[in-house]
């Protein structure tokens, strides 16, 4: 093998002679040109070429270290050997980088030839991963945990941290259904297990439960998302779909830093449907008309009927009414200002925020506004002391689907303003706009709320290696919801209201945490580290809502401020309150980080279930084995950096949808009537909603992970693969009473809760990070999560339940129906037809076999199938990001593949043959000239109902680019002549492109699984980040 000194030798068949001829020539050569040009070539006459090797402290070289001549642009890389050659002035400094090692400086002060040896970043070899009521550095993990840090969060500007991490944790499924004002997204992590219960993760705000949606994104220091057993098993029942722990930055010791980060956003087209007009509309009532009558009609005024009709048609007066009702343009926009500081005792983190975000619609509407301010305070070298208080303000006017669904199917001629520009009610003879809940005075739906958080710990240390914390925490969450509904507007009353009518509910709600933490950890022999937790947790739950309500108010400018002036008043109040008590133990052991165990167990007691069934226990453990480490792996470290395979099982809990009265049976006293003793009335009791359970217990899941981490070419690759299975068991089902069992209440038959169901879960999960390029002036990185998963109901009580759609051996979220197979062609025999009961131009499914007739009879409720499920089978993120000097640029693509939606915005195109009920625009229908059409024939709808729910049935699958931003960072020496440290200028492309498997749904947005109501939409956002 060659030696270094082999590989940079000028070679022995130069002779000393001929090497000073050259360098006599060159130097005469050079002189010339200084003659020639003068003092600017000094640096060229000067310059030297230096060449080196890079290695790490295993003496294993390294390929694609940075190698930059300090204080200018003149640098190079390494090669595939870890060697570098480069030209530099005399006496320069070389400035020597790559990713997990600590920048270096050399200097060439005498010196050709340069071995430079990379020392690793301890901070990120201790990277830390905060994991259920502690911390523990990344390489010692032994559960499945998912981190991200503050700067991939803040990637993309957003309200909302959950979107922002939509499609990069595998295993979280995290779906935007709607484009609504204030809307929340909607959150699975590894599946559903509950069928009645909430299957959304728990959400850990700084050690507390708490709501994401309460947390402004700037303010987050990372998110860690705990997946298997070993690691939410420490939480219980709370633990059972998954834990997000979100933590908050917190002060820093040194001089004050402030940030402030502004953005304003704009939206393009929605993704959504329109209704029929002009030509269109024409042609499609005409082929209505014929299929009802045998014929065209003679001329518009037989097919329109009214003369307002046949008169706004021959004016021409074209209404789109998806363009009328959507003309708003969305806005978004949102300035936060935060300082962080402290000293070596005291350290302040504060924020505060506004943000506006205005909808599609023109009367949805939200103003936030949040304080945040989070103190530590260093008391004595052994006691800490710390408060966190989070104050978030909501002022939210919300819209109704309604002004989008009637906006499909109203007649699309008339005038939908008057002379004066408002809005017609009456926009033609007895058809009513679709905008009527735009009128003035007419609709309004505002919620202001307020949430405080305010939690605060000591932390004591008076023994080496233990750690005592205890934290206490209360949060109050008040809203006051208005409503009104005046004569014209469109939104639905409630079942029991009259017109005009109004209502204010008022609700309540305060959590109450403490907790107790006494944790040990210390390290014997300089090899076995043994670390250990005891917790104790106290939760308390109490929520009030009252409502009262009124109708018939004669003056709408009083809206829903004056309910005395209606009559028919109505009142509804409700309390609850829930609490639950927990034990939590943990031990940890590694051996040198290469041999690591964890076991954790926790006895959960809650107040909502049976005496002799509150408490139940929670164990799970782990083990680990960093095969990398071992002594007969040496040969592979040169290119193999980390290799650990993890498995741990675990059993959770869940309280399965149950609330705090469900082993209670409710009932009604019916005072005024009942039964007549001895001429007198008595009164009677009935039973209502659901007979209480005496054995109601805890949804139990039991969970395997198995996961392989690797790293490899000095972590220019990383990531990890998990295998997972779920099997939950006891599920808490709502099962219906026979008659027979002799209780009945109003409306029986009566419901109860009963442990009975099973479901199961697995999948794979992969995510790759890779640094494609790390070079001085340009670099590329890619991460890539991947997810396969497949749930399915293992056992329900009594067989298949149709009426809700689940099914055994199928996902929790099957869809069933009719399985259309094409529409009807004329070339069809009339005998087959008639066996069908069918026309030409009708839906086609496909039957089931019969008592062995073929599937060949009239369609029947038999024929119903299960047609798929709308949990994707795939889920895949793409994010790449891109650094060019001072430019920075990611694009970041999500995937959903192998899920089914059930569209309902594809079932506005109806078939009805009605000139008041328009259909939706850009339908390929079935006429004789168009037989191979998707959708039937005009005029068809009434004679086929029944099989018209096929018709939205589609593959969702899509691909969306979900955001591009393209940023700049202004020069250290610019920003800083205007007192910033840094000046980061961007914009964000949102929802830019979808690409849909199934051409039906193309101009919709799969992700809304086919709603109906307020879509989603392009958006386009401007936005600056200082730091000062």
């Amino acid at each position: 093998m060659k030696s270094f000194s082999d590989k940079t030798n000028i070679g022995t068949d130069v002779t000393l002679k001929t090497v000073y001829i050259i360098r006599f020539y060159l130097l005469f050569l050079l002189t010339g040109i200084i003659s020639v040009v003068g003092a600017t070539q000094v640096y060229g006459q000067q310059s030297r070429s230096i060449s080196g090797v890079v290695k790490n402290s295993q003496g294993e070289t390294i390929i694609g270290a940075n190698i930059v001549e300090k204080d200018t642009n003149n640098g190079t890389i390494t090669n595939v050997d870890g060697l570098f050659t480069l030209r530099v002035s005399p006496n320069a400094i070389l400035k020597v980088s790559y990713m997990g090692y600590i920048e270096q400086e050399v200097s060439t002060r005498n010196k050709s030839k340069l071995e430079i040896i990379m020392v690793e970043d301890a901070r990120l070899i201790d990277e830390v991963v905060v994991v259920g009521y502690g911390s523990v550095k990344k390489r010692d993990l032994t559960g499945a945990v998912t981190s991200v840090k503050s700067a991939e969060v803040l990637a993309a500007p957003t309200s909302n941290v959950m979107e922002a991490l939509q499609g990069k944790i595998p295993g979280m499924d995290i779906t935007k259904t709607s484009g609504q004002v204030g809307g929340e997204v909607s959150i699975l992590l590894r599946g559903s297990r509950s069928i009645y219960g909430n299957n959304e993760p728990l959400f850990i705000i700084d050690g507390i439960p708490g709501s994401y949606s309460q947390v402004t994104p700037s303010d987050i220091e990372s998110v860690d998302v705990l997946k298997d057993a070993s690691s939410t098993a420490i939480y219980g029942s709370a633990g059972a779909n998954g834990v997000v722990i979100i933590t908050t930055k917190r002060g820093k010791e040194g001089k004050a830093t402030i940030n402030f980060d502004a953005y304003y956003g704009f939206s393009g087209s929605p993704n959504y449907k329109h209704g029929m007009t002009q030509d269109e509309w024409v042609t499609y009532q005409k082929e209505a008309y014929r299929y009802k009558n045998g014929d065209f009609p003679s001329d518009m005024s037989a097919l329109l009927g009214k003369q307002a009709f046949t008169d706004a048609y021959n004016a021409g007066k074209w209404i789109d009414w998806v363009d009328e009702v959507s003309g708003n343009t969305a806005t978004t926009q949102k300035y936060s200002l935060s300082v962080s500081s402290g000293t070596e005792k005291t350290r302040i983190f504060a924020s505060t925020s506004y943000n506006r975000e205005e909808g599609l619609l023109s009367n949805e509407n939200l103003n936030r506004y949040s304080l945040r301010l989070n103190i530590d305070q260093q008391l004595f070298s052994w006691a800490k002391v710390g408060f966190s208080s989070n104050l978030v303000y909501r002022d939210l006017n919300s819209g109704v689907k309604n002004t989008f669904t009637r906006s499909l199917s109203a007649f699309p001629l008339g005038d939908a303003y008057d002379e004066e520009g408002k809005i017609n009610h009456e926009y033609i003879t007895g058809q009513y706009s679709p905008m009527g809940d735009f009128i003035e005075n007419q609709y309004a739906n505002n919620t202001r709320s307020t949430y405080l958080n305010m939690s605060g710990y000591v932390e004591l240390t008076p023994l080496k290696d233990f750690t005592f914390t205890s934290r206490i925490n209360g949060t109050l969450n008040h809203s006051r919801r208005g409503q009104y509904w005046g004569n014209q507007c469109n939104a639905n009353r409630p079942s029991y209201a009259g017109s005009p009518h109004a209502s204010i509910t008022n609700d309540n709600a305060w959590n109450y945490t403490w907790e107790n933490i006494l944790a040990y950890s210390t390290t014997l022999a300089k090899a076995h580290t043994v670390g250990g937790s005891l917790i104790t947790s106290w939760n308390k739950n109490q929520s009030e809502s009252n409502m009262a309500a009124a109708s018939g108010q004669m003056v709408d400018q009083w809206s829903f401020w004056r309910l005395t002036s209606g009559s028919s008043p109505h009142v509804e109040s409700d309390f609850a309150q829930t609490q639950k008590m927990s034990f939590a133990f943990r031990l940890n052991y590694s051996y040198k980080s290469k041999y690591l165990f964890n076991f954790s167990t926790r006895w959960d007691g809650v107040s909502q279930f049976s005496a002799g069934h509150k408490w139940d226990a929670f164990p799970a453990g782990a083990i680990a084995w960093r095969i990398s480490d071992e002594a007969f792996m040496e040969k592979t470290r040169s290119w193999l950096d980390n290799l650990k395979l993890r498995v741990s099982y675990g059993i959770t809990g869940n309280s399965g949808g149950t609330d705090a009265y469900s082993t209670t049976t409710q009932a009604y006293v019916y005072s005024a009537s009942g039964v007549s003793v001895s001429g007198k009335i008595v009164p009677f009791t009935q039973y209502s909603e659901t007979y209480g359970s005496a054995d109601l217990g805890w949804e139990k899941s039991y969970n395997w992970n198995i996961g392989l981490d690797f790293g490899i070419l000095n972590s220019r690759i990383d990531g990890s693969i998990e295998w997972f299975r779920t099997t939950t068991k006891g599920l808490l089902f709502k099962r219906i009473l026979p008659i027979t069992s002799g209780l009945t209440g109003w409306g029986s038959p009566l419901s109860i809760w009963q442990n009975i169901a099973q479901t199961s879960n697995q999948g794979v999960e992969v995510i790759l990070n890779s640094h494609n390029i790390q070079h001085k002036d340009f670099t590329w990185n890619t991460t890539l999560s991947a997810t396969w998963s497949k749930e399915k109901i293992d056992k329900l009580p009594d067989g298949d339940l149709i009426s809700e759609n689940l099914f055994t051996g199928e996902p929790i979220h099957a869809i069933y129906g009719y399985k259309y197979a094409g529409i009807w062609g004329s070339d069809t025999p009339k005998e087959t037809l008639d066996a069908y009961g069918v026309n030409p131009g009708f839906i086609k499914i496909e039957t089931v076999d019969k008592n062995g007739d073929g599937g060949v009879h009239k369609y029947s409720t038999d024929d119903r199938q299960i047609l798929g499920h709308t949990n994707p089978d795939w889920i895949i993120g793409l994010n790449n990001s891109f650094t060019y000097k001072n430019f920075d640029l990611s694009v970041f693509a999500m995937a959903r593949y192998g899920q089914t939606i059930n569209s309902d915005l594809l079932g506005y195109y109806t078939a009805e043959q009605s000139v008041t009920k328009n259909q939706l625009a850009g339908v390929d229908y079935w006429t004789e000239d168009n037989q191979g059409a998707y959708f039937p024939r005009p005029g068809t709808g009434d004679e086929q109902k029944t099989v018209y729910p096929s018709l939205g049935v589609h593959d969702g699958s899509f691909i969306k680019i979900k955001n591009i931003t393209l940023g700049y960072t202004l020069p250290a020496n610019i920003s800083r002549k205007v007192l910033m440290e840094k000046c980061r200028i961007y914009a964000t492309a949102y929802n830019p492109f979808i690409f849909v498997k199934d051409k039906q749904l193309k101009d919709t947005d799969p992700e809304t699984n086919g709603s109906d109501a307020f879509p989603t939409y392009r958006q386009f956002v401007f936005g600056v980040n200082l730091t000062f």
